[in-house]
């Protein structure tokens, strides 16, 4: 906008300098045609000829008076042109002492009528007045209406210059938008643009390499971890019934579950950004299969979705582990009734949870769903801060959000996730 406006400004001013200087230039021309067409006829007016012998050598209709036209047109009579009218005369040897422009009327019609004092050989000075096309009344009107006429294009021209100049940048923003690397160079674009482009090519390429090693990496180390703690769990369950043992072995046991929900949890951040996303998901069905499997009471939890809701462009992985963190979250953090509800609204799919917790703080809602955030409520219980997270990854591959509210009555809190269903 702000070059276009530089544009603009820049043209309608080189614009209205080259108007006045043709127009200076035309004045001249004409001024200097007008004196020697008049110079005889008005030499005669000066030597005090008859109007009807000045009228026979006139090149046109001429008026004369004894004074002053009262009915001058004041502004025209200011306008340069006089002067140059003026310098004209005198260069053809008929010295001017005033010119005004005054209307006279002819068969019903103003017409506009050059006066020239002019001081005659007995030293009075007599006025002497013809229609010429010297002096223009409407000069004022005219050039406005050019220079709008005239700023109206350079708009115009200025818009296509600007989109043209901005399609790349266009282009280059949607390319980032859409997180696609995959085009060739941007066509018409500058060297700056492009050098832009291959910049953020890199820094790509640097942040997929980072963040591909760190999946390695956890998944390396929850892999390698989980062959361990299966022996541990194995060997705790092979101890033998004591008085004294099954206490500690159920400590044992309860450790190396937890130890092993913690591991779920970081291949479950890896899964979340790698499986593809090919497959068409009831997501209806997964929302009651997971609902089912926490073994809950309708009194604790319900499930309102409709019998049949195909996803195309999902993983039923994902979607699982969606539903089941923002349940785990509810259950955890919040308190029960929860309401677990699946619908598609506006051409978008909707996963929302409901529950009667006081919610997470607005100021740290963002915080929350980054990798490894935890609240303060959530301090005492078991877990790495993952799951909100892995919510909020999922939904960003499938073009969606994670949005936090309040029930109208700001009794419940609410999580919902939702994405495009296109």
């Amino acid at each position: 906008m702000r070059l276009l406006l530089a544009q603009v400004m820049l043209t309608v001013l080189l614009t209205a300098t080259l108007v006045l200087l043709f127009d200076l230039e035309r004045n001249r021309t004409v001024a200097q045609l007008v004196a020697a067409r008049w110079k005889p006829a008005l030499q005669q007016v000066i030597e005090g000829a008859p109007l009807d012998v000045v009228g026979a050598s006139a090149p046109g209709r001429i008026y004369t008076s004894p004074g002053r036209p009262g009915r001058a047109f004041e502004l025209a009579s200011l306008t340069p042109r006089v002067a140059m009218v003026r310098e004209a005369f005198a260069d053809e040897g008929v010295p001017v002492g005033d010119v005004v422009l005054a209307p006279e009327t002819v068969s019903g019609q103003s017409i506009p009528v050059l006066w020239l004092a002019l001081t005659s050989t007995d030293g009075a000075t007599r006025w002497a007045g013809f229609e010429s096309g010297a002096i223009d009344p409407h000069f004022r009107e005219r050039l406005v209406l050019a220079l709008l006429l005239l700023s109206g294009i350079a708009v115009a021209a200025s818009a296509l210059v600007a989109r043209w100049l901005a399609r790349p940048l266009e282009a280059l923003r949607a390319r980032i938008a859409a997180d696609d690397a995959s085009g060739g160079p941007l066509p018409h674009a500058s060297a700056e643009v492009q050098a832009i482009d291959e910049a953020w090519r890199a820094l790509r390429q640097s942040l997929e390499q980072q963040e591909g090693e760190r999946a390695l990496l956890l998944a390396g180390v929850s892999h390698d971890l989980r062959s361990p703690l299966a022996r541990i769990h194995m060997a705790a369950e092979l101890l033998p019934d004591g008085k004294d043992i099954a206490p500690r072995r159920e400590t044992i046991l309860r450790n190396a579950q937890t130890a092993d929900r913690l591991v779920g949890s970081f291949l479950d951040h890896v899964r979340s950004g790698e499986l593809p996303l090919n497959e068409t998901v009831d997501v209806a069905m997964v929302a009651r299969s997971v609902a089912a499997h926490r073994q809950c009471t309708t009194s604790e939890l319900t499930v309102e979705a409709p019998a049949s809701l195909p996803v195309r462009h999902v993983n039923e992985v994902l979607i699982e582990r969606v539903i089941g963190n923002l349940l785990d979250n509810a259950f955890t953090h919040g308190r029960p009734p929860v309401r677990l509800a699946v619908a598609a609204v506006d051409h978008r799919l909707r996963i929302e949870v409901e529950d009667c917790g006081a919610g997470i703080a607005v100021e740290d809602q963002q915080a929350m769903l980054q990798a490894f955030a935890r609240g303060d409520t959530s301090r005492g219980h078991p877990g790495l801060g993952l799951g909100l997270a892995i919510v909020q990854r999922v939904a960003s591959r499938l073009g969606g959000c994670v949005v936090f509210s309040r029930s109208a009555e700001d009794a419940r809190a609410i999580v919902r996730v939702e994405w495009p269903m296109s």
